[in-house]
C-alpha cells in the first residue's frame, strides 16, 4: 500500500510584491515521522477543495493567524486577522474532506478554525477575558523554548486523545484565541488546567489546541500523528 497523501493548509507572506504561500517545515516533518507524504496546498477555490478531498488521504489544517471574527458574527476586537482568502480557503477544504468522509486533524488554528466553520464562536484574547485565565503564549514564559512543554492538560476517557495521552499529560502553547462556543456535535476531549478547551473530535475529525509537531521527541505527541496517518491508511484502503 502507498503511503497516504496528507493535505496541508498554507500560509502566506509577501516579500516585496510577490505572495508567498508556505508553512514550517516541522508541519512536514510531522506527516513523514508519522508514516505520510506531506502535500501543501495554496489557496482553493470550492471546485478545487472537492478534487482534492478525492485525490489526498486526509487533511491537516495547520496553525498560523487568527480568523475573522466576521465568521462567527462579531466585531474584531482583538484579532490579528490573516488574508480573508486563506479562511475562506481553509474552510473550503475542511468542510470538502469531512464531506468526503475523510481524516482531519486541527492543530492550533486549526482547531479553531474548525470550530468556526462548524458554527461555533472564538475568545479573541485569552488574556482580556475576566476568568484571570493563565498564560497561553509560552513566547511570554521565561525558560520555555521551542521543544518544551508550558502546562498539563486533563483528557476526557472514551476519546481518542485519552487513549493517546491517558488521563493527564503535558502540552506546548503558542495561542491567544480559544473556543467560547463548542461547535454542534462535537465533544470536549482536552482540557487545559484553567479550564480551556485544548481538544474537540467528531466522527473523522480530531483537533488539538497546542502544537504537537513541536513535542515529536515526546513518543504520545508522535504517536497522535502515527495514528491519524493510520486512520488515512484505513480509509485509502477502503
Amino acid at each position: 500500500m502507498n503511503k497516504p497523501l496528507i493535505c496541508l493548509s498554507a500560509r502566506d507572506s509577501m516579500i516585496n510584491t510577490t505572495r508567498i504561500y508556505y508553512d514550517n517545515e516541522s508541519y512536514f516533518d510531522y506527516v513523514k515521522a508519522g508514516g505520510g507524504i506531506p502535500v501543501l496546498a495554496g489557496t482553493v477555490t470550492a471546485e478545487e477543495a472537492e478534487q482534492l478531498a478525492q485525490s489526498f488521504d486526509g487533511l491537516v489544517v495547520t496553525g498560523g493567524g487568527d480568523c475573522d471574527p466576521a465568521l462567527y458574527d462579531e466585531e474584531n476586537t482583538k484579532s490579528v486577522i490573516v488574508e480573508h482568502d486563506i479562511d475562506e480557503s481553509d474552510i473550503l477544504l475542511y468542510k470538502a474532506f469531512v464531506k468526503a468522509g475523510k481524516p482531519v486533524l486541527g492543530i492550533c488554528r486549526g482547531i479553531q478554525l474548525i470550530n468556526v466553520a462548524e458554527g461555533g464562536s472564538l475568545i479573541q484574547d485569552i488574556p482580556s477575558e475576566p476568568e484571570g485565565y493563565g498564560e497561553h503564549n509560552q513566547r511570554n514564559l521565561p525558560d520555555h523554548p521551542v521543544g518544551t512543554t508550558a502546562h498539563a492538560c486533563t483528557f476526557v476517557p472514551c476519546s481518542v486523545l485519552h487513549e493517546i495521552f491517558s488521563d493527564v499529560h503535558d502540552v506546548n502553547t503558542y495561542h491567544h484565541q480559544a473556543i467560547r462556543r463548542l461547535a454542534e456535535g462535537f465533544r470536549v476531549t482536552a482540557l487545559s488546567t484553567d479550564g480551556l478547551i485544548e481538544g474537540i473530535e467528531k466522527e473523522n475529525v480530531t483537533a488539538v489546541q497546542w502544537h504537537p509537531e513541536r513535542l515529536t521527541h515526546d513518543e504520545k505527541h508522535l504517536r497522535l500523528m502515527q495514528w491519524f496517518v493510520e486512520q488515512c491508511s484505513a480509509h485509502q484502503a477502503r
